[in-house]
């Protein structure tokens, strides 16, 4: 029986090696450099607040744009509900309510935005052959995907913070305001602890028709992360929070509120106070 032999055909490379290395080699030192680059842009967005306080114009510049685009994000497009006339509080002008949603609009987002601008500026001026138009897509699709999740992440973060302030949720440490705007501060300790009890003795929320000339500011700070400004009448023994909620409170609570008020010294005698001016 005859062998049948199967001839395969030669294809002979038409490019050249040299350019393919050169491709390869230029796509490694390419994407390093992306990856200084966003490194140093993460770097340099956790330091943009500081932009204020920079003499030299052209470093002022180039550390304030993450933190700009931050802003611009927060204040004018989405906005937050920060308000710089808060019963004498001023916290920040991103979330006034939480520490922890303050840090991730404040810095995190920020930090994720130098890391997305000098990455994307690496990007470009790279070898256009490499680094193609649909390369950076999906490179800026990913960068939208993670900055969109931090700022829905702090948004979140503060809802929770809002909702669990107008609920009174959490370890409370209080600052009692008088009507000419001298706070005296009620801490931690046994002192703090007693003033809570009595607090929490009688809470409990109630429709109250409001007093509006009676209320005086009393600030709270929840878990040392959360900050609230209510309102409190002594008088009608009654709390009042940022968004209108009502809550009787005992009579107890109210005599320390009252006797600040009128004589200047805290209820119950012993109660440890820091006088703030």
């Amino acid at each position: 029986m005859d062998e049948q032999r199967i001839e395969i055909p030669k294809v002979v490379y038409q490019g050249e090696d040299r350019k393919l290395k050169e491709r390869v080699s230029k796509f490694k030192s390419g994407s390093f450099r992306i990856a200084v680059f966003t490194v140093v842009g993460c770097i340099m967005g956790a330091y943009s607040h500081i932009y204020t306080s920079v003499g030299f114009l052209p470093i002022k510049v180039i550390l304030a744009i993450p933190y700009k685009i931050n802003e611009a994000i927060y204040v004018s497009i989405i906005g937050t509900d920060s308000t710089k006339q808060n019963w004498y509080w001023n916290f920040t002008e991103f979330f006034p309510h939480s520490i922890i949603a303050t840090f991730l609009a404040e810095v995190c987002t920020t930090i994720l935005i130098g890391g997305a601008i000098y990455g994307s500026l690496a990007y470009f001026s790279g070898d256009k052959r490499v680094f193609t138009l649909g390369r950076y897509m999906k490179f800026g699709a990913v960068w939208c995907a993670v900055i969109l999740s931090a700022v829905g992440a702090s948004y979140f973060v503060n809802a929770k913070a809002v909702y669990d302030n107008e609920n009174l949720k959490g370890d409370p440490v209080f600052t009692v305001v008088n009507s000419e705007g001298r706070g005296c501060g009620i801490g931690g300790g046994e002192d703090g602890n007693s003033v809570k009890e009595i607090f929490y003795s009688e809470l409990e929320e109630r429709a109250i028709a409001r007093d509006f000339k009676g209320e005086l500011p009393l600030r709270i700070v929840f878990d040392s992360v959360r900050y609230c400004v209510c309102g409190v009448n002594y008088e009608k023994q009654y709390l009042v929070t940022e968004k209108g909620r009502t809550y009787h409170i005992s009579a107890e609570f109210a005599q320390i509120i009252r006797r600040y008020e009128e004589e200047g010294v805290m209820m119950p005698e012993g109660v440890g106070i820091e006088i703030i001016k």
